[in-house]
């Protein structure tokens, strides 16, 4: 059997196919084109998918595909997603329009949740009982691995730490979602790049404002390297971002008493600067027992999206 991942990103579509000893016999990575519309992008993904199916034409195949935003995992929908930016794209059936361009039916999920079975499957060999995975960057996901199944909710819409309210104020900064206070505001990529700018305001003479001005398109590294030389500006913005991310995970902690948690994205490679405030939080709830055992780690695997949807398309195919 042939297991086909699709992750699709505000960027970029990831596609990885692998085989049944989970090795990876193609990867590709496209543009997210969104000139010709839905019909265009759809027949886009459809005609990769038929390519591979072509030329594995002796296996089965299987296909999964991981969309960011709240997903009817069980009919195959995107209900709903502010960074896709297409046209009517509420409700869109993408399981049926793959299904009627390449004849199979594909598993439809939240990324991030394929993500996290990716990285269950990968970096943890399947070590652990409940994990939650956490993708930081421009937007903020999760995952579950609940019991060591993929935890998808009652309606595919588990998992959304980035969603979570943690503030409440009326000026509490604005999430791409529409929503004011989310997580993802204060420790998604616009949310450090917000208090970048307002630290290299407050210090004009600092490295972090230096690098700012130097650079015309912001980017994480960015503030990493500001950090790295010391910059008490750039060391503020990664100790603020502990501190909000850790105010999340305590609260999911609380909930589901994990034993792992993983980070993943591209902010997570600045976690050497943001994990001790993080680490902060978690040991100052006064309930210790969640916080006592868990394991904090970052995840080595960059294509945990599409490897994860390829290994979850494969592992449905194989459930009675």
């Amino acid at each position: 059997m042939i297991g086909i991942g699709v992750d699709i990103g505000g960027t970029f579509v990831k596609f990885l196919v692998l085989n049944e000893k989970n090795e990876v016999l193609y990867k590709e990575k496209i543009p997210t084109d969104r000139s010709h519309g839905k019909k265009g992008f759809i027949e886009q993904i459809g005609a990769f998918i038929n390519r591979i199916k072509e030329a594995h034409r002796d296996h089965k195949t299987a296909v999964a595909v991981g969309v960011p935003g709240d997903v009817d995992d069980k009919n195959g929908i995107l209900r709903y997603n502010p960074n896709l930016r297409f046209e009517d794209a509420l409700n869109w059936p993408i399981a049926d329009e793959l299904e009627q361009l390449t004849g199979i039916r594909p598993h439809i999920a939240n990324d991030a949740n394929l993500a996290a079975w990716g990285i269950y499957e990968t970096d943890l060999k399947r070590e652990g009982t409940n994990i939650l995975v956490v993708t930081l960057g421009t937007g903020v996901g999760g995952g579950l691995i609940l019991n060591k199944e993929l935890y998808q909710g009652s309606h595919g819409s588990a998992g959304e730490i980035g969603h979570m309210k943690i503030a409440q104020e009326e000026n509490a900064p604005l999430c791409g979602c529409g929503a004011r206070g989310c997580l993802e505001a204060f420790v998604g990529t616009i949310g450090i790049k917000r208090r970048s700018l307002e630290e290299a305001q407050k210090n004009p003479d600092s490295v972090l404002a230096q690098l700012l001005k130097q650079t015309p398109d912001f980017n994480i590294e960015l503030i990493a390297r500001a950090a790295a030389q010391g910059c008490k500006s750039a060391l503020k913005v990664w100790e603020d971002t502990g501190y909000y991310l850790g105010v999340g995970i305590s609260n999911f902690g609380l909930i589901l008493d994990l034993d792992t948690l993983v980070l993943a994205g591209g902010v997570s490679g600045a976690a050497d600067y943001f994990m001790p405030s993080l680490r902060k939080v978690l040991g100052a709830q006064p309930i210790k027992t969640p916080f006592k055992q868990l394991k904090i780690l970052t995840t080595k695997t960059p294509d945990s999206g599409g490897i994860g949807a390829a290994l979850y398309a494969l592992h449905q195919e194989k459930q009675p």
